[in-house]
């Protein structure tokens, strides 16, 4: 059995009691688990948690109180540049301070099988941190619900239309064929702002600055709030955008589009600035979620 352990417990996120402490503050406004499963999709931001751990609990609250599915999707961007450019993570487990969580490894070669473009493939996700921080939520809630969920990691190294495209309808075709029901989690954050990002396409006072962060994260979240990821891509290159998962997003977009959504919520906004009240690196954060 696979085992794919923690690669950044202890900096993007805490351990032990700490961890758990940090989890029950985001989550407590939690409602009743639901049932309706009218959620097909998310946006999930993946920085630390002290910045962004409580924008991300918005779109798992959400998905407890619309009821679990039976498999998490879960789509992230390849920082590393290690292993395949679309690489589904094939059988085994993941391990974080919680507990392990199970990779549905069925539905990962179903993908595979139907997709053009993806590999079964770890070595992609050897210290990817981007879909890693999502599983404490996931355990969170699955514990909570008393249900058992799995998951398939998907690292994507390039990201465009056409792989968007490829890879939300593999995803449609496999659940069907399986008669699985699946939420794809996409894991982005929005601009990365600051010499350290190689990104200042503006300087500004503070107030400034962060309305012009926000103004320009808007445009591209209005584009996925209508479920458009063709101008969303087209927002995102006029901006020079720094977005860094945008072929998640889509992906989530094309796949909810044939599961039937009709909308989309943005249920939560914010910054890096919120917490570290630096302007030499900002970074925005957004929870999303898509709707039958």
């Amino acid at each position: 059995m696979t085992m794919r352990y923690p690669a950044v417990a202890g900096s993007f996120y805490p351990v032990g009691e700490e961890l758990k402490e940090m989890l029950e503050s985001f989550f407590g406004d939690l409602g009743e688990v639901g049932s309706e499963r009218k959620i097909t999709a998310g946006v999930s931001p993946h920085a630390g948690y002290i910045f962004s751990g409580y924008t991300a609990s918005r779109i798992f609250k959400a998905i407890y109180e619309d009821g679990l599915p039976e498999t998490f999707v879960i789509i992230g961007p390849n920082h590393t540049g290690l292993g395949s450019p679309i690489a589904i993570y094939p059988k085994g487990k993941w391990a974080t301070p919680l507990g392990e969580i199970n990779v549905d490894s069925e539905l990962a070669k179903t993908i595979a099988k139907h997709s053009q473009m993806a590999d079964l493939d770890e070595t992609a996700h050897t210290y990817e941190h981007s879909i890693e921080v999502q599983l404490p939520f996931i355990q969170y809630i699955a514990e909570k619900a008393g249900s058992e969920v799995k998951i398939v990691p998907i690292t994507l190294g390039l990201q465009d239309e056409e792989i968007a495209e490829d890879l939300g309808k593999a995803i449609f075709e496999a659940s069907q064929e399986l008669g699985r029901d699946v939420v794809v989690i996409a894991s982005t954050d929005m601009m990365h702002y600051g010499p350290v990002y190689g990104y200042v396409p503006f300087r500004a006072r503070a107030d400034d600055l962060l309305g012009r962060i926000k103004e320009w994260d808007f445009r591209i979240i209005r584009q996925i709030l209508n479920l458009d990821y063709k101008e969303m891509f087209k927002e995102l290159k006029e901006m020079d955008h720094t977005m860094c998962g945008p072929g998640g997003v889509a992906t989530a977009i094309v796949y909810s589009r044939l599961a039937k959504a009709v909308e989309a919520e943005l249920l939560y906004y914010t910054t890096s600035f919120d917490v570290s009240r630096s302007t030499d690196a900002i970074v925005g954060y957004a929870s999303i979620v898509m709707r039958r």
